[in-house]
């Protein structure tokens, strides 16, 4: 026979057990929760940094813009007092480039006087798979189509770039600007004036050739340089390095940065 106070037990596990399953049920759905807002945090990133001169003094209301393969803007934004900028809600995946200028210092379009007026920061190849920290510094120096390559079969590490100088730049006017397929304009670096240094995720390499290169678009030419840097790429690497090419036109004393994020190939 079953008593009451067994019936009062049996009544008590089921009621112990129901409040089990129900607290479970919404551990289950708090769980569920924190993972769908935490996949949803990784569907995007942020880009961050600082902007500054060559002496790390800031500048403010400068436009950064983060750009496509079409030169259009996927962001811009414009840096605070301190230099400082963030990007949010960036989608991952691969861009053109980043640049950075302040407008009013722009050589083509500035009023200021001529030593005043400055060319781009250009940051190329972002692989924005995860935040990232990119601190543009500019002058009158601009590294302009920097691209890092390995030839394929074998480890050398090659970069090609072209500086423009912002002395040589204001050398023309606006006429030629706008007729610039005249094969008139040419505003870069002489080898002799070119002085140049390479880092690979911040740290020197050693440069072991410079070759003088000619750009040519049309009837259009300009001077380039490709490098060869001190510097084996490992063919199952498949991390994201960042080359950073510092130079300086030594005629005018104009300097200048930019990076390239590197990645080797995926083969077979």
């Amino acid at each position: 026979m079953i008593t009451k106070n067994a019936i009062t037990i049996i009544e008590m596990s089921n009621k112990s057990h129901i409040f089990g399953n129900l607290l479970g049920l919404l551990l289950f759905s708090f769980l569920m929760t924190v993972a769908s807002l935490s996949a949803f945090a990784q569907q995007t990133i942020k880009i961050s940094g600082r902007v500054t001169d060559f002496n790390d003094k800031p500048i403010s209301n400068c436009a950064v813009m983060l750009m496509d393969g079409h030169f259009n803007a996927i962001d811009s934004v414009v840096t605070d007092s301190v230099g400082f900028y963030l990007m949010n809600d960036i989608k991952p995946g691969k861009y053109m480039a980043l640049t950075a200028i302040k407008w009013d210092e722009y050589v083509r379009f500035s009023k200021l006087p001529e030593q005043d007026r400055r060319l781009e920061f250009w940051a190329w190849n972002i692989i924005a798979d995860k935040d990232l920290t990119i601190n543009p510094r500019y002058h009158r120096l601009e590294l302009y189509g920097t691209t890092a390559f390995c030839p394929t079969g074998t480890n050398a590490l090659m970069v090609y770039t072209r500086p423009m100088s912002a002395t040589e730049a204001m050398k023309y006017d606006e006429k030629l600007y706008r007729d610039n397929n005249n094969g008139v304009l040419d505003y870069s670096v002489k080898l002799e004036d070119f002085k140049v240094q390479a880092f690979i995720d911040d740290k020197e390499v050693k440069i072991r050739h410079i070759e003088n290169m000619t750009e040519q678009y049309g009837n259009q030419k300009m001077g380039a340089f490709l490098l060869m840097l001190d510097y084996n790429v490992l063919h199952d690497d498949r991390n994201v390095h960042k080359i950073r090419i510092t130079a300086e036109n030594i005629k005018y004393n104009e300097k200048g940065e930019n990076i390239f994020f590197f990645q080797n190939s995926d083969f077979q």
